[in-house]
């Protein structure tokens, strides 16, 4: 019995110090102080929450600092009430959420270079220029930029450096897609068209050629180079027939760009080279800088059911 009651003592000190070092006692005295508890209680994240959200990038923290996390939370609420103490933590907050958001734009113009970033000296730099309308460091086109023009050209740098750093991280890729191309040229049985899609005939049709703004029934298959059928018009149609309405200018280029040379009624097989397809724009399914097959048999014109 004894052993019993000291192991519930020991408990009891245990869970007291605990609760002790998880915050202030608080009042409830009033309806007001409960309601605060209780809101607190049900604003707090769980212990892995809160590690999770200080892993996050927005935050550019880590999960070992959750007792800095506590003591920035009591500093930011005793400032609640004073004005200065309040701006200089919305300027952290600002602060970190620019943190977070240059983390994603480093992720999209250093690509797998994750030891390059962007400087925090140029950014303070430039946002005290456009705070205070002073005249600014940067001229493009001999012009000295104003903060709309800032805006645009950051934007118009971001997508260069994005597009540069896919490249240069996808140089290997890009360069067995020009040798697949290069070989199957070489290997004869396909015909180029002048975007640089290759068609091989099937079938040779007696119909007129489709021009951009036409709406044809056709089947279709598309596959990777590995052979991996990632889209066919079967999957889409419920017709016996399995045909589904197109229209002509619609797709990628080198898909646009066999429609309008093939007669009604024609088969072929194309090979698109990633630069007529989806370029460095990769997905799930299409890996960026793919070279995508296709087999395409233009069934008929589409017309518009009339109404009654």
């Amino acid at each position: 019995m004894k052993k019993i009651l000291l192991a519930a003592l020991v408990a009891s000190t245990a869970c007291f110090t605990a609760c002790n070092n998880n915050g202030p006692k608080p009042s409830l005295e009033t309806a007001a102080d409960t309601l605060a508890y209780e809101l607190g209680m049900a604003n707090s994240p769980s212990i892995d929450e809160l590690k999770q959200y200080l892993c996050a990038e927005r935050t550019a923290s880590d999960s070992a600092f959750v007792e800095d996390f506590i003591k920035g939370l009591e500093d930011g609420l005793a400032a609640a009430n004073d004005k200065k103490k309040a701006a200089y933590f919305a300027g952290i907050q600002f602060a970190t959420q620019m943190n977070g958001y240059m983390a994603y734009v480093e992720k999209n113009i250093f690509g797998k270079d994750s030891l390059s970033h962007l400087s925090t000296k140029s950014f303070l730099s430039g946002f005290m220029m456009g705070l205070h309308g002073e005249r600014t460091h940067l001229m493009i086109d001999s012009v000295l930029i104003d903060k709309d023009k800032a805006r645009l050209e950051a934007n118009r740098r971001i997508e260069e450096m994005t597009r540069a750093a896919k490249e240069r991280d996808s140089k290997e890729a890009i360069e067995a897609a020009k040798a697949y191309m290069a070989q199957k040229e070489k290997e004869g049985g396909y015909q180029k068209l002048p975007g640089g899609t290759l068609y091989k005939v099937i079938t040779t049709g007696d119909g007129r050629k489709p021009v951009e703004g036409d709406v044809v029934n056709m089947e279709y298959e598309g596959k990777l180079t590995n052979g991996r059928v990632f889209d066919a018009s079967a999957t889409h149609s419920q017709e016996e027939n399995r045909t589904i309405p197109m229209p002509v200018g619609n797709a990628i280029p080198g898909f646009n760009e066999a429609l309008t040379n093939m007669p009604m009624g024609s088969e072929w097989e194309i090979i698109i080279p990633y630069d007529q397809a989806y370029n460095d724009q990769g997905n799930q399914v299409i890996p960026a800088f793919s070279n995508l097959i296709f087999r395409i048999k233009l069934v008929s014109f589409y017309e518009q059911p009339k109404q009654q």
